[in-house]
Parts: C-alpha cells; structure tokens; sequence
C-alpha cells in the first residue's frame, strides 16, 4: 500500500491538490486522516460526501473491515497515543539515534490501528495510492513507522505571507455544530508555525531519496501538468492519467475526505489560478510582520522580500 503524505501549514493548498490527486484512477484522498478519531468516530462530522461520517457507506465499510465496526475502536484512546509521541515537541526525539526504537515501542497499537485503517481503505475503495493530507509534520513521521506501508512524503510550501492571510479570513465550518467558523491565526502565530512546519518537514525527509518532493503551491498553480508529473514520479506512477480536464482545469467528483478545509465538498470544474488577493489587501504592517519572521526559509524557497 502506498500513501502520498502531504505535509505543510494548512492554508497552503492541499485540499485542492490532493482532491485533485484523488481523481486519479487508483488513488484515493482520505483527507485529515489524523483528526479522523476525533472529528468523525467521535463528533461523527460530514464526509466529504455530505453525509454524517457514521451514515457514509464507504467508511461504514471501512471501518467494519478495519476494526469490525465503528463501536470496536476506542477514538480517545487513539487521541492519547497521539499526544504521547506525534506532537511537534517530540520531533527532536524522532531526530534523534533512538527516536523510532522508542517510538515504535510507545506507539504500537496507535501504528497497527492506523496499518488497518489504511490497508481497509485500499481494499473497500480497490485504491492503490492513498493520499492523506494531515500536514503535521510530527504525524507523518508515525505514519512512516505504520508496518507494510510504502510512505512517500509531499512537502508543500506556500508563501507565508499568503497564508498568513488566509488564516485571517472568516471560513464557515460546515461540519461542525459546535464551531461555525475555523479557527483563525494572528500573523505572528501562523508565520511561526509556518517558520517550524517546513523546518521540520525538511530535518525529517530531505535526505530519503526517492521518497520526498517538495512543490511550492505557486508553482502547481502556473504549471500543474508539471507538478502534477512529478507527484506522479515520486510515485513511481508515472504511467497514471493526469487529473486534468485542460491545462488549467481540474474536474472533482465527490469525495470521501475527512476534516479539513471546507472547499473539500466542492465539485465540478474547478480553475487553477494563482489568488492574489492578499498582495491587494493585507496590511502593510502584516506583511513586513510575515516577512521579517519567515525571512531565512523565505529566501530558501525562492520568494521575494517583497
């Protein structure tokens, strides 16, 4: 079983791209797998069919071939393990000689309930690529621990300042009762998480050859037959055919994503262009903020200063 990681802030594109990935024949976007006990065992919130998570039919099945039904895994349980070793604060231990020794020991059962979680996907929706677009670096290395999988890492960057201002904006929370809207950032606060995110993502895999990409979203936008190629690559997939329906068009059929953001029940046509709107109307004062705090990864990736 293959699964293609996303890692990277939210407000970076990932729910567009790895929708996107999930319309290739043989793959299948499962979304914010890690919010999947809390969210969706738990608060039992939409699919991204539109039905409540324990009425969907695909993770229904899922979850009987998986566990034998949605009542025989214990979600707070699951909730725990992940505190005890897939936070931010533990990746100095991942870095560290005896970091997956120690790891594998404290989070045996959480690894062998997430190689059911994956292997039941690939069996009920007959995936051969499951895309799961959590993001947080710290998890993703625990998912690279998971027995049988072949895990490959897609690092996506976004420029801070853009996402910055995304994580101003007011986004409705539609599968939520108890939150209408999603959670918003400061500048400073997201330019921080930005600045340690894409840190830590690098220190963990840019050294597995043949199992890390790195795309800035800027440039899946100009070009996503060429991003879409190289995905394809990091895949040993290259034979797939590109989620394309023009140069600048994907077309989205229904999905079965867990958590994330919103536009992950949207269908259709959907045109990729760059989105502009912060360079118009973020605050100056935000904007220099943003710059002088990601200024040393901002060089690294190629954005300008101003």
């Amino acid at each position: 079983m293959k699964v293609l990681y996303v890692v990277g802030l939210g407000r970076s594109g990932s729910t567009i791209l790895s929708n996107s990935l999930g319309q290739i024949e043989g793959f299948f976007s499962g979304g914010e797998l890690n919010f999947i006990w809390r969210h969706n065992v738990l608060e039992n919130r939409l699919c991204g069919c539109g039905r409540p998570f324990h009425e969907c039919p695909v993770w229904t099945e899922v979850m009987d071939e998986a566990f034998g039904g949605m009542d025989k895994v214990d979600p707070r349980e699951m909730m725990r393990l992940a505190h005890s070793g897939t936070r931010t604060r533990h990746i100095p231990l991942m870095l560290s000689p005896r970091g997956e020794r120690v790891l594998r020991e404290r989070l045996a059962k959480f690894l062998d309930n997430y190689g059911r979680l994956y292997r039941a996907i690939g069996s009920v929706t007959g995936s051969r690529v499951i895309v799961d677009s959590s993001k947080e670096p710290a998890h993703g290395y625990a998912m690279g621990l998971v027995p049988g999988v072949d895990f490959r890492v897609l690092h996506l960057v976004r420029d801070p300042r853009a996402a910055a201002y995304s994580w101003l904006k007011k986004k409705p929370q539609p599968d939520s009762e108890e939150r209408e809207f999603m959670v918003r950032f400061s500048p400073t606060k997201s330019s921080a998480m930005w600045d340690s995110w894409n840190a830590s993502a690098e220190a963990l895999w840019r050294r597995s050859r043949g199992k890390y990409l790195r795309v800035r979203y800027e440039d899946f936008v100009a070009d996503p037959r060429g991003s879409f190629n190289d995905i394809l690559g990091l895949l040993d997939e290259r034979d797939a055919e590109l989620p394309l329906a023009s140069d600048r068009e994907v077309k989205l059929g229904v999905s079965h994503t867990v958590s994330g953001n919103p536009n992950r029940f949207d269908t259709g046509a959907v045109e990729l262009r760059q989105d502009s709107e912060w360079q118009k109307r973020m605050k100056p004062r935000d904007r220099a903020l943003v710059t002088a705090l990601t200024l040393p990864l901002l060089k690294h990736y190629h954005y300008p200063l101003s």
